[in-house]
């Protein structure tokens, strides 16, 4: 079973010591990310991200709408983290660690095109890699690679740029959110999440 991602953004439209609101900007449209999920909370965390804003809990004063979103029964992680940090996040940087999931490419005549992300491989990479070989990218230094027929197995370490390349809904969320803070101040929007498995 997956992880997905539920929660919202609230703006302070009167300043400090006002109270937060529900924006109608919701997670729902959010898909599976679980590199976004990493490098925000540290939740799926394979590419070794070091995360925002891990495992804050909710904030004492949220909104009753954002509350009235909460089923209560399989939700974890709950997290919140302003538009303040999101702005100063760098995005050139890179993980600490290399993925633990190697990265699979098919070969083209464009270059390589990335197949996906995975902790484990079919018959093709265990002929190439052996038989005993660790199926994490982690037991293996960045860049290590694996050859067969028109397909290459790499040991990569993500950029915090990646994600947003690759998920064109978080880079919109964001600009939503970079819009609500010109209007209402940094300090005055934030996103607010939580997960269910």
């Amino acid at each position: 079973m997956g992880t997905d991602i539920a929660g919202g953004v609230e703006i302070r439209p009167h300043g400090r010591g006002s109270p937060w609101l529900l924006t109608e900007v919701s997670l729902d449209a959010l898909p599976r990310d679980y590199d976004a999920f990493g490098l925000l909370c540290g939740v799926r965390n394979y590419a070794g991200f070091a995360p925002v804003a891990p495992g804050r809990g909710l904030p004492a004063d949220a909104s009753p709408e954002l509350l009235g979103l909460l089923d209560g029964d399989s939700e974890h992680d709950h997290t919140w983290v302003s538009w303040t940090e999101l702005a100063q996040i760098d995005w050139s940087a890179r993980a600490p660690r290399v993925d633990d999931r190697i990265h699979e490419y098919k070969l083209t005549s464009d270059g390589p095109r990335l197949v996906g992300k995975a902790g484990h491989h079919g018959g093709a990479w265990r002929a190439v890699a052996g038989e005993h070989a660790d199926p994490r990218g982690s037991a293996y230094p960045e860049g290590t690679e694996w050859r067969a027929g028109d397909r290459i197995w790499r040991v990569e370490r993500l950029s915090h740029g990646d994600v947003l390349r690759a998920d064109p809904q978080l880079r919109a969320l964001l600009d939503t959110m970079r819009d609500l803070a010109e209007q209402h101040g940094d300090d005055n929007v934030r996103l607010l999440m939580w997960f269910d498995s």
